[in-house]
């Protein structure tokens, strides 16, 4: 007997939001409960429309749509990336939405209490929706199991600043709530993410042996990406499938490198958003301080092999 894995995602898709969604309603042993649409690549109302198209393809339209956030904690105005992701954040493809309903905040909190320790929380976006969990009075966020994000760069530069990967550059603050008081957080660093790039011959074979209700999307929002990417990273050929990374380490842990440390955030100044550890042989701990896992390594090979299983439904 199969054991589905109970996940609630937070996403902005997006393109490597979308694919990973995709992957997520694809895996036979994958059980999205729900998706919180929140501000991040693209805005909160078009994450929520986006996230509302890909369920219609699905035809998983019982999977309840939350309203996340739509701005940072600090109330400033959120930075989208409709050059990377496009106008629509799916490349040139305008989603067609024949509803769109969403339900309140609340229902996170409902999900938690359905399934305690047995919900996985994956967080692909800015931290700000999965900051609220911790500091809203009907918070339950501590019943839930573990809570993977994909957010940070340790020992390599960041993709929004030299040293801040964007969706903690994003609400740092966030960030650093989520660090401060989370438990069970992993985090999926640019260190993986970064190489997490499938090859444009690859996802065109993914889209020609493709029996899924995505084989008209995938490449036309996978090429957009990659010629984006290419004008930033001159012959990645393809583009980082950042956010697939956490449901490939959710499934296949074994092609994952993890270590344990304590993970600080900087809110302000020329390192905004900064991610620290102390990774020297023997670290100084802070006493009180929550432990996290960072993922560092990968099998990258292992992990485009699964990409291409999973989304040819083989």
């Amino acid at each position: 007997m199969i054991h589905l894995r109970k996940v609630l995602i937070i996403a902005d898709p997006g393109v490597d939001d979308a694919f990973a969604i995709m992957y997520a309603l694809l895996h036979p042993e994958i059980d999205v409960v729900g998706i919180v649409a929140e501000y991040g690549n693209v805005s909160q109302e078009i994450a929520l429309k986006n996230t509302a198209y890909l369920l219609q393809l699905a035809g998983k339209t019982d999977i309840p749509i939350i309203k996340g956030a739509d701005k940072p904690l600090t109330g400033t105005d959120p930075e989208f990336f409709f050059d990377i992701h496009g106008t629509h954040g799916l490349g040139e493809i305008i989603p067609s939405i024949q509803t769109l309903d969403h339900v309140r905040f609340q229902k996170v909190y409902d999900l938690i209490h359905t399934y305690g320790g047995d919900l996985t929380i994956i967080n692909l976006s800015r931290f700000t929706s999965l900051a609220l969990t911790f500091i809203q009075a009907e918070s339950n966020i501590h019943k839930a199991g573990n809570v993977y994000v994909m957010g940070g760069a340790f020992f390599v530069p960041g993709n929004r600043t030299p040293v801040a990967e964007a969706n903690v550059y994003g609400d740092p603050q966030a960030a650093k709530l989520v660090a401060a008081h989370g438990k069970n957080i992993t985090f999926v660093p640019l260190n993986v993410s970064n190489r997490a790039v499938i090859p444009l011959d690859t996802i065109k074979k993914v889209a020609i042996e493709n029996e899924t209700p995505f084989s008209k999307i995938i490449f036309p929002i996978m090429d957009y990406y990659s010629t984006q990417y290419e004008s930033i990273i001159p012959g990645i050929d393809g583009a980082p499938l950042h956010d697939v990374t956490l449901f490939s380490y959710l499934m296949n842990p074994e092609y994952y490198k993890v270590v344990e440390r304590q993970v600080k955030v900087n809110t302000n100044g020329p390192s905004k958003g900064l991610t620290l550890a102390d990774f020297r042989p023997a670290p100084d701990y802070i006493e009180g301080y929550p432990m996290h896992s960072i993922i560092i390594d990968f099998d990258k090979e292992a992990f485009t092999q699964d990409f291409v299983k999973i989304m040819t439904n083989r």
